[in-house]
C-alpha cells in the first residue's frame, strides 16, 4: 500500500507522533549542521597564521633592520653581512614556527656566543619583534605563540 493511503488510516495520535518525530529528526539535523559550521577546524600550522614565508621573511627584515640600527643593539652587527643574517633568522623563525623552511645555520650557544649579548639587547630583539609582528596585523594569539616558542632562546643567547 502507498504512503499516503497507509497515512490515511493512521489515527491522529499516531499522526501526531510521526509528524513529532519528522519535526525532531529535522531540528537535530539542523542543529547538528550548525555546530559542523560554528565548530572551528584544525588551526592552520603557526606560519600561516603568521603570513606565510613571505610575510615571515618581510617581518625579519625589517626587525633586523631596525636593530642593526638601534642605538641599543647595533653593536652586535657592526661587521655582520646583514643579508646573510636576514636569511638565516627567517629560516630560523618559519622552522619555529613549523613552516616549510630548513635552517641551516649555526645552534643558538654557538652563533652567539663571542657576542656577550646583554638582557637589555634580547629584550629590545623581542620588542621590535612584537613591533613588526603587530605591523603585519599578525593575530594576537599567533604573535604570542611565536614568541612563546622563541622565549628559550633566552638562556642560549644571553651572556649570565
Amino acid at each position: 500500500m502507498p504512503l499516503p493511503d497507509l497515512i490515511k488510516q493512521w489515527t491522529p495520535m499516531q499522526k501526531r507522533r510521526a509528524s513529532l518525530a519528522v519535526t525532531g529528526t529535522l531540528v537535530s539535523w539542523s542543529l547538528a549542521a550548525l555546530v559542523a559550521c560554528a565548530s572551528p577546524g584544525p588551526k592552520p600550522a603557526l606560519y600561516v597564521q603568521l603570513g606565510g614565508v613571505q610575510a615571515l621573511q618581510s617581518i625579519t627584515d625589517r626587525t633586523m633592520d631596525r636593530v642593526a640600527t638601534d642605538p641599543a643593539t647595533r653593536r652586535t652587527f657592526e661587521g655582520v653581512n646583514l643579508k646573510t643574517l636576514k636569511t638565516s633568522v627567517a629560516a630560523y623563525v618559519c622552522k619555529v614556527a613549523d613552516g616549510p623552511c630548513v635552517y641551516e645555520g649555526e645552534t643558538m650557544v654557538n652563533s652567539h656566543a663571542q657576542l656577550n649579548i646583554q638582557g637589555s639587547e634580547f629584550d629590545r630583539m623581542v620588542t621590535v619583534l612584537r613591533d613588526e609582528l603587530n605591523h603585519a596585523g599578525v593575530p594576537e594569539g599567533a604573535k604570542n605563540e611565536l614568541l612563546r616558542r622563541l622565549a628559550p632562546t633566552r638562556r642560549d643567547i644571553v651572556k649570565p
